[in-house]
């Protein structure tokens, strides 16, 4: 499911920081400079400014690293070699179905349950479940 983005962007503006900020902004609108003057419009633009581009940052910086964690997680996904008619091809793991034999080499990352059928014992490290 992806997420709304403007929505992201306005969370962004809802920690301690920014509430000092909003606050500030408020009273340089409510609070007149005395001496009959009206509300201190600059700073109340210059708060603001400050509060949106602090939002701009954090939003960009969030979204940069989500989408490095996104493309690491999709070079990641387990793929593995297959048996499927007769010939061995690369598959995504996810496709693997009962019955399947695959072929597995030290280093891989086993993508399923799977029963030996020949080779070399295996030790099996379960914390990553690859094969040692």
């Amino acid at each position: 499911m992806q997420e709304n983005k403007f929505l992201k962007f306005l969370s962004f503006m809802w920690n301690p920081l920014s509430w000092v900020m909003e606050a500030a902004a408020v009273m340089a609108i409510v609070l007149a400079n005395g001496g009959g003057e009206g509300p201190d419009w600059q700073d109340f633009v210059g708060i603001i400014c400050l509060l949106i581009i602090n939002s701009t940052i954090s939003f960009i910086e969030e979204n940069n690293a989500g989408n490095a964690a996104s493309a690491l997680m999709a070079r990641l996904a387990p793929k593995t070699k297959v048996l499927r008619d007769g010939h061995w091809q690369e598959q995504d793991a996810s496709i693997l179905v009962p019955g399947d034999i695959i072929s597995i080499k030290l280093g891989d990352i086993i993508p399923a349950d799977a029963r030996l059928l020949e080779g070399d014992p295996l030790k099996i490290d379960q914390a990553s479940a690859s094969c040692i």
